[in-house]
């Protein structure tokens, strides 16, 4: 039988008659049944983690001193692991003489390597880029599908599919072009392809003011003589 106490709990009234005592004894032994199940159920996981847990806390132990030798250690780490990386994206450059705009690069990304040694920015996404004269007279064009600059050089290395452009209807076509930004030249080492409006010239090496307007071949493995329509993209 079960009172209501104030409060919401309850509790067992001392029952009547032999069948109300076996019905106690009944739930006595019940409850002892689950807490001796627990009792052996607690001893069983304590004893595991007795045998386990030392071998858990050792190898605890073991990776905290070796994170903790990695972070003393930073200092001493070569400096390429060390550097630090600025992006941008949609990127306008202007290049100036005397307050004058040479230079217009665009590109889809920047990269800038923040290096004690050898500071640098890269464009993995490719550039194109607009030079001018004095005059602010668009003379050449040139593309690449990637480009590398170290600041301290003051050059610009350009690879894949590298074209330019000039005035006179020209273009010429490498694998790898070199950039002089002080000395404003460009030149490669590599095979060329040069397509002017009445020849088509192959050869290898090459130098170039930067609207390749004055250019040289080091050394011509072809020429074919053709009249060619080259369509300047300015």
């Amino acid at each position: 039988m079960r009172q209501q106490i104030q409060g919401g709990s309850s509790a067992i009234v001392a029952p009547k008659g032999p069948q109300q005592l076996r019905h106690i004894n009944l739930m006595l032994t019940h409850c002892m049944t689950k807490f001796t199940s627990r009792y052996f159920l607690k001893k069983t996981r304590l004893l595991k983690w007795l045998q386990h847990g030392p071998l858990f806390l050792g190898l605890g132990l073991l990776v905290g001193a070796c994170s903790s030798d990695a972070v003393k250690n930073l200092d001493h780490v070569p400096l390429q692991d060390a550097v630090g990386i600025e992006r941008a994206e949609g990127v306008e450059l202007h290049y100036s003489d005397s307050a004058v705009v040479r230079v217009i690069v665009h590109a889809p990304t920047l990269l800038r390597y923040i290096a004690q040694d050898t500071p640098k920015q890269t464009f993995p996404d490719g550039l194109d880029a607009d030079f001018y004269n004095q005059y602010q007279q668009q003379t050449s064009k040139l593309v690449a599908n990637y480009a590398e600059q170290f600041e301290r050089e003051q050059r610009v290395y350009l690879r894949d599919s590298v074209r330019i452009w000039n005035k006179k209807g020209e273009m010429l076509e490498t694998d790898e072009l070199i950039w002089d930004k002080l000395g404003e030249r460009i030149s490669s080492t590599e095979r060329v392809r040069i397509v002017t409006p009445t020849q088509i010239i192959n050869g290898i090496g090459f130098s170039s003011n930067l609207d390749f307007s004055a250019y040289e071949i080091y050394q011509v493995t072809g020429m074919v003589e053709r009249e060619t329509m080259v369509e300047t993209p300015f």
